[in-house]
């Protein structure tokens, strides 16, 4: 199972070199991602909580999906290997795109808070607010290239 590097895992799907016992551990893996990533959204756990900057990233994280959702579909339409199927490339790659979108999300958090702390400490609750959509937005956004960005590596 290839959880880091992304190039390796692109080659074994091209190369259909990934087994069966691969194929389950990175199923297992993406729905525990999926679990975990649905588990944390606040309109799941406590809904009357959400601010409007909450409402406004949660529907940011929906259309930014759906959007590449769509675009992987379309690459998988138009690709030009039809031995391969759909669902194990997207699984497989969920899991080293998450890893990333975890430390890029930690990491500009970091530097935003750091901004914060230093340069605008009498910021209001709202603008910091702000500042974590526009994390999740650019994190998002990042990771949803890179998904398209090897999904046309894999089926062209």
């Amino acid at each position: 199972m290839y959880i880091w590097n992304i190039n390796k895992l692109v080659t074994a799907l091209k190369e259909r070199t990934v087994n069966d016992k691969q194929r389950k551990s990175y199923s297992i893996t993406f729905w525990a991602i999926v679990a975990l990533t649905v588990l944390s959204l606040p309109v799941v756990y406590n809904p009357s909580s959400m601010n409007r900057y909450d409402v406004i990233d949660l529907f940011l994280f929906i259309i930014i999906n759906v959007i590449a959702i769509f675009l992987l579909i379309s690459i998988y339409k138009k690709r030009s290997r039809k031995d391969l199927d759909f669902f194990l490339p997207f699984f497989s790659l969920m899991i080293p795109l998450f890893l990333r979108n975890i430390l890029w999300t930690i990491l500009l958090t970091i530097i935003g808070y750091i901004y914060i702390g230093f340069f605008a400490p009498y910021h209001s609750m709202d603008e910091t607010n702000l500042i974590d959509v526009i994390i999740a937005a650019i994190v998002e956004i990042v990771m949803n290239i890179m998904f398209v960005h090897y999904f046309k590596k894999i089926y062209n």
